[in-house]
């Protein structure tokens, strides 16, 4: 259904949907993993995919044929252009800081170090949203009190608090550093 892209066939790849709806699906990534719900447009023209969620620069297509029963994960238009230019020899086209303000990557290598990552990521979780095993992302450790206001640096007390917590964090001469 999908067929080639751009970048060619080491950057698609496809899944049943089996038993989960393609909504199921979306509100699962969007809600577990940070994807960004899409409006089911199709980037690379009729029968092509629609776009069902996206996560940075890669995104989940459903099949649009009649009958079809597959998502498939894919790096967006832009990326997949990229990615052509690369394999095809077109590298040098590109300066480094177009990759900069095209992608926020400071050259080739990081480009593709990243997008294989994002890539590999996305399938994992889009198989893991599947078969029902996707967890949630962790979250990060809220402060313990947000409405604490910053310290006055002219105050003494702050001072005197910098000062507890630095011999409090430095090392003893007497302790070896194992060298």
């Amino acid at each position: 259904m999908f067929g080639l892209y751009p970048a060619g066939p080491n950057w698609v790849r496809t899944f049943a949907l089996g038993h989960c709806s393609s909504r199921d699906l979306q509100k699962s990534l969007v809600d577990l993993a940070g994807f960004t719900a899409a409006i089911q447009h199709q980037p690379f023209g009729q029968d092509r995919g629609a776009v069902l969620a996206q996560f940075g620069q890669t995104l989940l297509l459903l099949a649009t044929t009649p009958g079809a029963c597959e998502v498939a994960v894919t790096p967006t238009v832009e990326m997949q252009h990229l990615l052509w230019s690369y394999q095809e020899g077109y590298a040098s086209q590109w300066s480094a800081a177009e990759i900069r303000r095209l992608t926020g990557h400071s050259g080739w290598s990081e480009l593709l170090t990243n997008a294989r990552r994002e890539f590999s990521r996305v399938c994992d979780q889009v198989a893991a949203a599947l078969d029902g095993t996707l967890q949630a992302l962790p979250r990060a450790i809220a402060s313990a009190d947000l409405n604490e206001p910053f310290p006055n640096e002219d105050d003494d007390a702050f001072y005197s608090q910098m000062a507890a917590m630095s011999v409090s964090m430095s090392v003893s001469e007497d302790l070896s550093c194992g060298l």
